[in-house]
């Protein structure tokens, strides 16, 4: 927004939301959020709800199996211009995520932000 003095507020980057979902609609919003999935699942998107990142914001994250202790995929963005909306992050095993406890890390500028376990069964 503008400011009284009239010169342009810059908002820092902030992220409103995270959450997992099993399946995503046309418009990129989650339609089966959980944090419990049906063994055999091959896509899991991580849905992370961004208010105002710049082209000098990363936002990183790691998929862990963690019966395992494997990484099993990490992936990064940052953005060609400001952006507010929905990042949608997807992972996919194409034979299907193994039954386990799993956990997802995303950092902001490479500050943890938060950790969402999920678990396959």
């Amino acid at each position: 927004g503008i400011t009284s003095s009239g010169c342009l507020k810059v908002e820092p980057v902030s992220i409103e939301n995270i959450i997992l979902s099993a399946s995503m609609d046309a418009n990129g919003n989650p339609t089966a959020e959980s944090d419990n999935f049906s063994e055999g699942i091959k896509e899991i998107y991580l849905v992370i709800k961004l208010h105002n990142i710049k082209n000098t914001d990363n936002i990183s994250i790691k998929w862990t199996y963690l019966d395992k202790g494997l990484e099993i995929d990490s992936k990064s963005f940052t953005p060609e211009n400001d952006f507010t909306g929905n990042k949608i992050f997807k992972n996919k095993i194409s034979q299907g995520f193994p039954y386990g406890k799993y956990e997802v890390r995303t950092f902001l500028n490479c500050t943890h932000v938060k950790t969402i376990p999920f678990k396959v069964n």
